[in-house]
């Protein structure tokens, strides 16, 4: 019986082989072997903060200027994968810092 659901393959004999978009399919197929997992590196902010034993400062410029960009932003939380209330107690202590001359509002960066 030849329905829907059983249906039989002709043969592939006289069809061409599927034509690749771009270069970037054909290698595709020939990776084969998937690279090995780096730790993620969000997890250096929450190693940081336990380094510190969880206590956040404004006296504490080590640890802030970890969640300091190279411009001097803060960082956001979906880079530090930290709880909502320690990142609004390190921006508030950024803040702090900042008001007093710890660190700095901008940094200038050699390009």
């Amino acid at each position: 019986m030849n329905n829907y659901w059983n249906k039989t393959k002709k043969s592939s004999v006289f069809t061409s082989p599927k034509k690749r978009i771009n270069w970037n399919q054909s290698l595709k197929s020939l990776k084969q072997n998937k690279p090995v997992r780096k730790f993620k590196k969000s997890l250096q902010y929450v190693l940081f903060l336990r380094k510190y034993n969880n206590v956040i400062d404004y006296k504490n410029v080590k640890l802030l200027k970890a969640f300091l960009t190279k411009y001097g932003k803060i960082r956001s939380r979906r880079k530090t994968r930290i709880s909502v209330q320690k990142q609004r107690l390190i921006a508030k202590a950024i803040r702090k810092s900042r008001s007093f001359g710890l660190i700095p509002f901008t940094c200038k960066v050699k390009g």
